[in-house]
């Protein structure tokens, strides 16, 4: 057997890690050895290449085994988007399960290019390119994102701006991987007296997921942690709102 080097050594530790996350369902590990292998960058693509071929995958019977395909052609997907649509093609040319077939195509449908791409105070910004949106964004982040302190921000990686149908909730953070995603949800013109309201609840989930984030939240839907984000996304709401029409709006937002 030829001897591996320290890189290659690195990415087959950083393998076996994630397969073990992602077979045994464990969210954390997945997440940590997913961003040590993007981390060591395409050189770990032929080793994820040889392990998806590895199995037929013309019959799948257990979620793990979904989760397994799934998973190793995202991380190709993330590291090399051509590379990920060539495995696609022959997984789907070999006959693969219609189950894995739409994940494929749903993994696929993700493309770097639908995204303008642009920084605000060396956040990487993805801002999807259908946006319904007569407002521009980058300024509204920026204004935003100015009210918070530099060590709040410290480590978050990306924030993607997407559309109100890209995602059930209004915003997500993933811990480890420290990115944010957000709905942007105001299609009405700058003067409109609903963009005021729309803004808001844009403006404040952000904040709530920073929240997130400052308090380095694990996964799930944990009451104390969501109550620790509001209270992050009140307070940051308040410094940059009058008294009174923060209040207002606070009521308002809990009555919808």
């Amino acid at each position: 057997m030829e001897k591996q080097t320290p890189l290659e050594q690195d990415i087959r530790r950083g393998l076996k890690d994630f397969l073990r996350g992602l077979t045994q369902g464990d969210v954390s590990d997945r997440y940590e050895s997913y961003k040590a292998l993007f981390q060591l960058g395409p050189a770990a693509i032929p080793q994820i290449r040889d392990l998806i071929f590895k199995s037929n995958w013309s019959k799948v019977k257990y979620p793990n085994e979904i989760r397994y395909v799934a998973g190793l052609v995202s991380l190709i997907h993330d590291l090399d988007e051509s590379e990920s649509e060539q495995i696609r093609a022959k997984l789907l040319s070999n006959g693969c399960d219609p189950v894995i077939g739409r994940i494929l195509d749903s993994i696929g449908s993700f493309k770097s290019e639908d995204y303008i791409h642009y920084e605000v105070r060396g956040i990487k910004i993805f801002e999807h390119k259908k946006l319904f949106t007569k407002q521009n964004v980058k300024r509204r982040l920026e204004r935003w994102l100015k009210s918070i302190p530099d060590k709040d921000l410290e480590a978050i990686e990306r924030i993607y701006i997407i559309r109100k149908e890209d995602m059930a909730a209004l915003g997500s953070y993933a811990p480890i991987l420290y990115s944010i995603n957000l709905a942007w949800d105001n299609p009405a013109s700058r003067w409109n007296p609903i963009s005021w309201m729309n803004n808001f609840h844009i403006e404040s989930t952000l904040y709530h997921e920073i929240g997130h984030h400052v308090h380095r939240h694990t996964f799930g839907q944990d009451p104390e942690q969501e109550d620790a984000a509001d209270k992050y996304a009140d307070r940051i709401m308040g410094r940059r709102s009058s008294h009174l029409l923060f209040k207002v709006a606070r009521l308002l937002k809990r009555a919808i």
